[in-house]
């Protein structure tokens, strides 16, 4: 029976299982060929242990060390695998040799015999003794053989289900009970290596072991979008009984530094159309325009998942954080030694997920091209990243100075290239329009359009401006705390929620995007925008109606025309960025001005570009210099901006409208009208900007905005001077008669003819003032020009006159008077203005010499020819004559 157990028992435990395969052998030949020849010596001949340590490496490291020991680890398997191996080929050997054992089993049989003679023997010789009590001592022997056996048996089956225990166990998430079933396992299968096949068993549970372990990492890298407490905590107790707690914190660090890659790869994955074998930006860069702002949206809540899981587990240790009493123990040391390395792990971890989630965001942001962006969408991408750097500061208290430099860059960057288009839009706009009045109220500003309706709260009056920019920056603190309030719901909360599903709901505003304080205060019905300014352009019919029902001459009147609105607009949407980005203010506030100065110089170019008369009394210096500084800085060497081209659809030449006047003062008092309203700005503006920066403001508030009105002068004179007929009136002067000896009684008759120049100018204007709403501001300024120019006619015909008596000079005076009584009467304007002009040269014919020359001197106003023809007449004395021409070619020569 024994032989036939033998002849039919299997080969050694897992050899069959588990057959090596060339590639394997290869590689366990190279292995037993590194193993030093010294390993094989006997074992009474050498320490291998001793060995090893001598051999360590100096000096010492830890990496080298375990290095060194894997190496070892992996030249012993082989070993004993390879005489494992040896020993299966070995098999008929072993079955001589079990003949050999059964011959000795025969022997062994005959001994026995001799063994039983001999017990019944004694069993004859021991008459004390009972047959009973053999019985029962042998009973007991075999009762304890047979627990023996029993108990082995049932090591043997409760370690060969081992792993399905554990699998079950893994299923229902009891980690703790799995990982003790296996340490307990190897533990007993360590108590029982007599038995052969608890080696191979011992194996199988260490890679048990080591699959159960991987289980949990997979387990743990799950915790990293979505964290949950029970589960963490089995975890925890699993990998604490492992011993492997500092190891497992390392391993879940890594987990989320991985989660916060794969997550931003998913979260722009579904706006590609391929993503095979692209890296991370080159798939931000494939990313189409338009679907880039939803793209941000989607990568923001997806690493937001990961910041919420980190923060919660984060939380989760303050919660548990119990320190171990202070002793002397080693393993209380070890434990608290443990909970500071992890406190300060997961301390550092907040900044380091902070950072590669920063990270991410920053190059989708270079990837994406934000110069192509809406404005709306623009807006709303600020809105998100300062939505996420509101999450950053709840998350780890960090500033985000990275983010906010890079926003500041690119938005400054968007808002030039923006800017840039607008520009161009604005020349088009230029070209193209009509000049024609927009039909508006009288009350209308700028903050009846849609695009400063959150600005109202700041011009109720001016003098509150500052007060109330003041009022916000205090309650910005209070929206600050409210921010994080908000934020901090949505990291403690159990949802999937994220604060940036605000960006999802389209009936949300900019100012409830950025957390600003709304309108609140409520809006007269005046204070809405006109139906007919909500569209883009002012039908003829809705201009029409309006002028129809408008009076003329009024005290105060709004004159704006399309192109007016699209600046206000443009400089709405400008504040808009500066309101939500107060860090670029001053670069907002300077493209603002930019427009400006872009529509005031197209304005002066085209109304004034065919000015036919001197413009040296016209243009003041201010206006001068505003104009060349515009010039150099839009239209200078490097031709930042194209220059308009004077547009040829207007009518600038027939007498009918006075050469254009309706489209000129038109053009003229909507630059005007914006400059009005930018110096209404100049409060709130200063407010937003540093304190060093209100210089620039007040700059270009004193030297550009309060001389625009200077430019009614040189483009109403265009006008003026075109319908009075300049030449007409001096060959009419020319033939008057200087030299009488006596003074007239009647006024020469070129002043009948320029007076009826004047009344035809009279019923022209009243023509345009049907069309247009002429407030007296306007009505004189135009009037001021007809009289500038008429004096600056006079002037010029009366120093035409080669010889003038006291007579002619009388008549002089006869006729300019006659003229500005009749002046005054057509135009309304008491008294004429500039008629000192021509009444200070006639009485200069009546002074001495002295006088004279101080005249010549003083009066620059006069051009060389004019004081020239005075001297002619008025000194008879050659050499003083001769004297003050010195003077004159003096100061022409200077000039």
């Amino acid at each position: 029976m024994f032989s036939q157990n033998v002849e039919n028992r299997h080969g050694p435990p897992g050899v069959n299982s588990r057959s090596l395969t060339a590639a394997q052998s290869a590689a366990e030949l190279e292995v037993l060929k590194e193993i030093e020849h010294v390993y094989f010596s006997p074992p009474s001949e050498f320490d291998a242990a001793k060995y090893a340590l001598e051999n360590a490496p100096s000096p010492l490291n830890c990496d080298e060390i375990e290095q060194m020991f894997t190496k070892l680890k992996r030249q012993q398997q082989v070993v004993s695998g390879k005489a494992l191996h040896l020993i299966s080929q070995q098999r008929d050997n072993c079955d001589r040799e079990f003949e050999e054992i059964q011959n000795i089993k025969e022997q062994l049989a005959q001994t026995v015999e001799t063994c039983k003679k001999a017990r019944e023997n004694l069993r004859i010789a021991s008459n004390h003794l009972t047959v009973s009590t053999f019985v029962i001592l042998a009973n007991v022997r075999k009762r304890q053989i047979i627990k023996s056996v029993l108990k082995s048996l049932e090591l043997l089956r409760s370690l060969r289900s081992v792993e399905t225990d554990v699998a079950d166990l893994l299923v229902k998430k009891e980690y703790y009970e799995a990982i003790e079933l296996i340490l307990k396992s190897k533990k007993a299968a360590a108590n029982h290596k007599e038995y052969t096949c608890i080696a191979d068993l011992a194996s199988r549970l260490q890679d048990t072991l080591d699959m159960t372990e991987e289980k949990l990492d997979s387990v743990l890298s799950g915790i990293c979008y979505n964290f949950d407490e029970d589960v963490f905590m089995k975890l925890k107790k699993a990998y604490d009984l492992l011993g492997k707690t500092q190891a497992a914190m390392e391993q879940l660090h890594m987990h989320y530094s991985s989660a916060v890659n794969e997550s931003a790869i998913e979260a722009i994955k579904p706006f590609l159309n391929d993503t095979s074998e692209m890296k991370f930006q080159e798939m931000c860069q494939a990313v189409l325009t338009n679907k880039a702002p939803g793209c941000l949206l989607n990568l923001c809540e997806k690493l937001f998942q990961v910041m919420r899981s980190y923060y919660l587990l984060v939380n989760w240790y303050a919660r548990h954080d119990e320190a171990a009493p202070s002793s002397s123990n080693v393993f209380d040391i070890e434990k608290n030694v443990s909970r500071e390395y992890i406190k300060q792990k997961l301390k550092a971890g907040l900044i380091r997920i902070w950072h590669d989630v920063q990270a991410k965001v920053s190059t989708f942001l270079k990837s994406s091209g934000l110069e192509e962006y809406p404005f709306e969408k623009f807006i709303q991408m600020l809105g998100i990243l300062r939505k996420l750097t509101q999450v950053a500061e709840v998350f780890c208290g960090d500033t985000s100075d990275l983010l906010q430099d890079f926003i500041k860059t690119q938005s400054v960057s968007y808002i030039k290239n923006y800017h840039k288009g607008r520009m161009e839009e604005l020349k088009l706009f230029l070209e193209n329009e009509g000049w024609e009045q927009c039909p508006v109220k009288s009350t209308f500003t700028l903050l009846n359009l849609q695009e400063f309706k959150q600005f109202r709260r700041y011009f109720k009056t001016k003098s509150d401006v500052i007060v109330k920019s003041s009022q916000s920056d205090t309650t910005s603190s209070v929206h600050s705390q409210d921010d994080s309030m908000y934020i901090s719901k949505y990291f403690t909360q159990k949802t999937s929620r994220t604060p940036f599903e605000i960006f999802r709901n389209d009936d949300v505003t900019n100012d409830d995007i950025f957390g600003l304080e709304p309108e609140s205060e409520p809006s007269d019905e005046s204070d809405e925008e006109p139906d007919e300014l909500r569209r883009d352009f002012v039908d003829d019919a809705d201009r029409n109606e309006y002028v129809t029902n408008s009076p003329s001459k009024v005290k105060h009147s709004i004159i704006v025309t399309n192109t007016t609105l699209s600046v206000l607009r443009n400089c709405g949407q400008y504040l808009q960025i500066s309101r939500y980005l107060p860090q670029i203010s001053l670069e907002v506030i300077m493209l603002m001005n930019q427009l400006f100065d872009y529509y005031f110089y197209a304005v002066h170019l085209f109304f004034t570009s065919d000015l036919e008369v001197s413009s040296s009394t016209l243009y003041t210096a201010k206006l001068n210099a505003a104009l060349k500084r515009i010039s150099n800085s839009i239209y200078g060497e490097d031709k930042t901006y194209d220059s308009p081209n004077v547009p040829q659809h207007l009518d600038m030449n027939s007498e009918a409208n006075l050469h254009g006047l309706s489209e000129r003062i038109v053009g003229v008092e909507s630059v005007i009208f914006l400059a009005k309203q930018f110096e209404t700005l100049q409060p709130y503006l200063e407010s937003i900007v540093a304190q060093h920066q209100k210089m620039i403001l007040e700059h270009f508030r004193d030297n550009t905005l309060a001389v625009v009105t200077n430019l009614r002068m040189p483009v109403y004179m265009c006008s003026a001077s075109k319908a009075l007929d300049a030449r007409s009136a001096l060959i009419a002067m020319s033939q008057v008669r200087w030299d009488v000896k006596n003074v007239a009684v009647e006024h020469s008759p070129y002043v009948d003819m320029i007076t009826r120049k004047i009344q035809v100018f009279a019923l022209r204007l009243e023509n345009i003032s049907s069309k247009i709403t002429l407030n007296f501001e306007v009505i004189n300024s135009i009037w001021a020009m007809v009289s500038k120019f008429i004096v600056h006619l006079l002037v010029e015909g009366f120093s035409n006159a080669t010889k003038c008596s006291n007579g002619g000079r009388g008549l002089m005076q006869l006729d300019y008077r006659q003229l500005f009584v009749k002046l005054e009467k057509i135009s309304g304007l008491k008294p004429v203005p500039y008629q000192e002009y021509v009444d200070r040269y006639v009485k200069a014919y009546y002074l001495p010499r002295n006088e004279l020359e101080s005249f010549v001197r003083e009066h620059v106003e006069y051009s060389n020819k004019h004081l020239l023809a005075l001297i002619g007449s008025a000194c008879e004395n050659r050499k003083d004559k001769q004297a003050l021409i010195a003077i004159v070619e003096s100061r022409e020569s200077s000039a």
